[in-house]
């Protein structure tokens, strides 16, 4: 399995990073390789135990076939280990990092040593999985052991001099050979058959037979740990010797029985063979890179040191004195507390791990990993301590190297999610009010699609980089993902933080080069307040983000605060997205129709089709809200193909009904000339309504030509040979150009709203549009103003010479049916707009606050949003809000207050009529204390 596989069976979101003790793995190539390189044994589990990945070295450590590696972790440990090792899997699922050491079952089936480091792989605060790191230490345990043993032997030849050293196995009953045995008795080793209790029973003299069986039991059965007796024993020569005896127990009733025979009169010989044994242990000590010590507690002298321990301290303490100031005059101040920590555990008798810094004049920091285990002697007390010691500063550089790359962004070097976070955090305890402002420059993924990765790594360079100059130096500045930033901007920063987040909003003016492009963006802001919106930093972040959300939905670059609002709206947006899949199979979408009629005449020249989405429990949807969303997914092809379709079809019902039949305009998503296919699929519906080309219109924005995408271009000149015309919305906004004009088959142009608001008494904008109807004219467009709502706007523009014009005084946008008596009349007359302020806002308010509880059987802790309640009855309260609420299938608590007097209750929204809506109280009795409520306030009134 593939590093990127097992990231994807971990994850239980496609957005949100997986997280190793910090490291992000977002970015699956750059991190994969340091796992690949690692000398040790790098693997994944999941939660069931089950390996999904592992680096080259794990099959190479246990020499399984990469396929068996795939496996439950049980299946390559000794079976008495299995409860050990599972409960610190265990521990590493609950989210603690945990070292141990366990053994391990090569394919051979023999064992290893392994020491072996757990931690948890996180997602969203969850453990989804284990990852793992294995160093096989089998020979140095076993090195380790072999020192034991042989002190041992050591410290009984010092005892007794001119001896012969051999064990005995009580479990198989059988002798181990020791070449002064053999020697002795003139015996020949033979690994196949081990000598055995009984022969060494035939080398006894007869008369001591008996009382050395004795005390042997005595030993074997625990009564006595020692004891000493002369023997007669026949020699390599067949002859009896008296010999001394001492027998002896040191490792439980189970444990080997070390056994000792001496005679003064080769005590040349025992000396050479303590001296050659002595070599041994040095040759040992002297092979080994890790330090091996023994250490009186009491004293703090080295009983005695192996070479490693000089390579580590660099000298030796005076006459090994290992003293509390000799060790901490070279101990890193930060670990003196944990270094005191772990002598007083040792001193209790537990053995225990401590990993500290050791500091030297040349400046140089070394990182050691202590292991210490007491030895006791026979009375409980500690005799001394068996000590070893590795130099892991390399190990410790690894880890940094990986700290690094989880604190910080490989692309931009900025700090990253997990960085900004704890700063948050650490603003927080010091109490340092600031606001968060998440910042994006919304192109990245559209620059990954047209140009690569390798152009989009150099956006996302570049926005940095213009950040980064744009901020003061005490706002900390970091990389959330993609082109998306953070900042954390404190309150004594002398700008207010509406005017700072302003100035950013002035980049999107910038020409960002990425070569060879100069490309431009629009840019959004959301911010977030500490302490006002919230006291936790991951809740904080998340408002700033749902108030970037907002700004997102803006047509140009803006600026949102986050309100307690958004959070339901943020859910509304969400319940839209799931919705939206199904809302043309559910016929919820139509289209209504807007005429553009002759400025003159009245005389209906086209028609513009306009979406619309009657939601069953969030009622109208403005296109605005879902637009958006049909773009961020695939949605928007089927509803693009959806309003051709049926904007052809009621052409063709209006052709049947009598009347004459003009163009009819269709907005077109900028994304749709990016799927290849489109001009086909417009000529295939129009052979099969059997409609003449020149009916249909779409209407394209700047935002489609920016793209400069060889598709766009290859489809607009498609669908112009076949006669549809192009129009070219909101003309004269943003960075419009003649350029356009002059490169690609453009129609109509259509000037935008923003020009009629202001156009009888704003001079520039007439000049402006002068100019536009100047150029038109040279190019043979067609021009038509939208947005005219009034008899002096219309005036302005007749004077103006504009021969088309769209907008609310002469209709506003109508169902088909009224739309087909409009064509049959043929002629509109103008109407003055109405102000689009309620004339019936209701005089009588309660200020109040309401926050969704329950929705379709899901409970939720939303925040509270702003309320003001007009009226109540026995059974409903009606009251107006600026929050979108669901109808029929959401429970609601209400808060009503005025003054000191405060009154709460729970309803279900029902109904929204003239700008109000109507909510149900749950109870009876929550309805009397409302009504008593607004009684008592009237009253006061």
């Amino acid at each position: 399995m593939t590093f990127f596989d097992a990231m994807q069976r971990l994850s239980r979101s496609s957005t949100s990073p997986l997280l190793i003790g910090g490291l992000e793995l977002s970015r699956p190539e750059r991190v994969e390789p340091f796992f690949q390189q690692s000398t040790d044994a790098v693997f994944f589990f999941n939660h069931l135990g089950e390996i999904i990945y592992f680096n080259e070295q794990l099959p190479r450590m246990l020499g399984y076939s990469k396929e068996t590696l795939y496996n439950h972790f049980a299946v390559f440990n000794p079976p008495e280990q299995h409860a050990s090792v599972t409960a610190f899997f265990e521990r590493a699922l609950a989210g603690e990092t945990v070292h141990y050491t366990a053994q391990g079952l090569h394919a051979d089936q023999h064992r290893l040593t392994l020491k072996i480091t757990n931690m948890p792989i996180e997602q969203d605060g969850h453990v989804v999985g284990v990852y793992g790191i294995a160093r096989d230490i089998t020979r140095e345990k076993q090195l380790e052991d072999d020192v034991v043993h042989i002190r041992s032997q050591l410290e009984l030849t010092e005892q007794i001099p001119e001896l012969v050293v051999f064990h005995y196995d009580p479990t198989s009953r059988t002798i181990e050979y020791s070449p002064s045995l053999i020697k002795y008795l003139g015996i020949e080793s033979n690994p196949v058959q081990p000598f055995t209790n009984e022969q060494l029973h035939q080398r006894i003299h007869p008369r001591d037979f008996d009382p050395l069986r004795f005390q042997m039991i005595r030993l074997l059965d625990g009564e006595i740990d020692t004891f000493e007796q002369e023997v007669s024993v026949l020699n390599a020569d067949y002859e009896y010797q008296l010999l001394r005896l001492k027998a002896l127990r040191r490792d439980g009733p189970t444990g080997l029985i070390s056994l000792i025979l001496y005679d003064l009169s080769e005590v040349s010989e025992a000396r050479r063979e303590l001296a050659r044994e002595r070599e041994q242990t040095r040759e040992i000590y002297e092979a080994l890179e890790a330090a091996i010590s023994q250490i009186d507690l009491s004293t703090g002298h080295l009983l005695f040191h192996s070479k490693g321990f000089f390579q580590i301290f660099e000298e030796l303490p005076h006459d090994l004195i290992l003293s509390r100031d000799w060790l901490f005059e070279r101990l890193d101040p930060r670990d003196v507390p944990a270094m005191k920590q772990f002598i007083r555990r040792l001193t209790s008798g537990k053995p225990s791990t401590i990993q500290y810094r050791l500091l030297f004049p040349d400046g140089r920091m070394k990182w050691i990993e202590d292991q210490q285990i007491p030895v006791f002697q026979l009375d409980g007390s500690i005799a001394y301590t068996n000590s070893i010691m590795h130099d892991i500063t390399l190990q410790k550089e690894y880890e940094e190297r990986l700290q690094q790359l989880a604190m910080y962004d490989s692309i931009t070097g900025l700090p990253n999610r997990l960085s900004l976070t704890d700063t948050i955090r650490n603003w927080m305890q010091a109490n340092t009010p600031f606001s968060i402002l998440s910042i994006s420059f919304n192109r990245i993924s559209d620059i990954n699609n047209a140009f690569g990765h390798a152009s989009g790594d150099q956006w996302i360079q570049a926005t940095s980089a213009l950040l980064n100059r744009s901020r003061p130096d005490e706002v900390f500045f970091g990389h959330l993902g993609g082109d998306e930033y953070a900042m954390l901007v404190p309150s004594s920063l002398k700008d207010d933080i509406t005017s700072y987040a302003e100035t950013l909003l002035s980049l999107s003016v910038e020409p960002i080069l990425i070569d060879p492009y100069a490309l431009f963006t629009r840019v959004s802001i959301g911010i977030s307040r500490f302490p006002d919106d919230s006291n936790d930093p991951i809740e904080l972040m998340k408002h700033s983000y749902t108030a970037l959300r907002r700004s997102r939905r803006e047509n140009q670059s803006a600026v949102h605060h986050y309100a307690s609002n958004l959070d339901i709206d943020y859910y509304r947006r969400y319940r839209l997205e799931q919705d939206l899949h199904y809302a043309i199979e559910r016929k919820q979408l139509f289209l209504e129709y807007q005429p553009k009629v002759d400025s003159w005449t009245g005389k209906i020249i086209g028609l513009e089709a306009l979406i619309r989405w009657q939601h069953p429990e969030w009622g109208r949807i403005p296109p605005n809200d879902f637009i958006p969303l049909a773009e961020e997914s695939a949605l928007h092809i089927a509803i693009g193909d959806w309003v051709v379709e049926t904007a052809c079809q009621a052409m063709l019902d209006w052709s049947s009904a009598g009347a004459d039949l003009v163009p009819v305009s269709v907005n077109v998503s900028p994304k749709r000339f990016l799927i290849p296919g489109f001009e086909h699929q417009i000529e295939q519906i129009l052979a099969a309504y059997h409609l003449p080309a020149e009916l249909l219109e779409l209407e394209i924005t700047e935002a489609a030509l920016i793209m400069d995408d060889p598709n766009i271009s290859r489809t607009l000149e498609h669908v112009s040979r076949l006669g549809v015309r192009i129009a070219l919305d909101d003309f004269g906004k943003g960075y419009s150009s003649m350029v356009y004009l002059q490169r690609y088959p453009i129609d109509v142009v259509k000037i935008d709203r923003q020009f009629a608001t202001h156009i009888a008494e704003d001079t520039k904008a007439q000049a402006i549009i002068k100019s536009i109807l100047y150029m038109a004219k040279e190019f043979n467009l067609a021009v038509i103003a939208e947005g005219i709502e009034t008899i002096q706007q219309l005036e302005t523009f007749r004077a103006l010479e504009c021969p088309n014009i769209q907008g609310y005084l002469f209709s506003r946008p109508v169902s088909a049916a009224v739309m087909e008596s409009f064509l049959i009349r043929e002629v509109l007359y103008p109407i003055e707009a109405c102000s689009l302020a309620s004339d019936n806002i209701p005089s009588f308010t309660v200020q109040g606050k309401i926050k969704m509880l329950q929705h379709q059987n899901q409970t939720f802790d939303f925040s509270f949003s702003e309320i003001q309640a007009h009226r109540t009855s026995t059974r409903h309260l009606y009251f107006t809000t600026d929050t979108p609420l669901p109808l029929q299938t959401a429970t609601f608590e209400v808060r009503l207050s005025e003054g000191l007097q405060l009154v709460s209750c729970t309803l279900t929204v029902t109904a929204f009529e003239n700008g109000q809506y109507a909510g149900r109280y749950t109870t009876t009795q929550e309805a009397e204390l409302v009504l008593r409520f607004f009684q008592t306030l009237r009253y006061n009134g």
